[in-house]
């Protein structure tokens, strides 16, 4: 990602990949965290997306993020002051442009 674009990078997030293992309750059980710098910006007003059991919610928040390899199904925290603090996230998309891979886009 440019510089300037970087400078754009304001918030902090931390995401907790998936460790593959389940608790003895059957929860999901998470690996070290890891902060990425990022942009939440208010998703647009009717943005609709669907969840991985094809739910279908309106979405309330897009992180933008500096190029990163995110799994659907880790866990996500924002910063303090967003509820709830660590919602699901239902899309991550990555950006191209005609150098390869420029960032990627977490709907929440």
């Amino acid at each position: 990602m440019e510089a300037d674009l970087l400078d754009l990078l304001v918030d902090t997030i931390t995401i907790e990949p998936p460790s593959g293992t389940y608790s003895d309750r059957g929860q999901p059980a998470f690996g070290a965290a890891v902060s990425y710098a990022c942009r939440i910006e208010p998703a647009s007003g009717e943005e609709m997306v669907r969840g991985p059991g094809l739910e279908e919610r309106k979405a309330s928040w897009r992180i933008f993020i500096d190029t990163a390899t995110i799994s659907p199904e880790a866990r996500l925290t924002l910063p303090a002051g967003f509820s709830p603090q660590t919602p699901p996230f239902f899309a991550v998309g990555r950006e191209v442009d005609e150098t390869g891979a420029h960032h990627v886009v977490l709907v929440v």
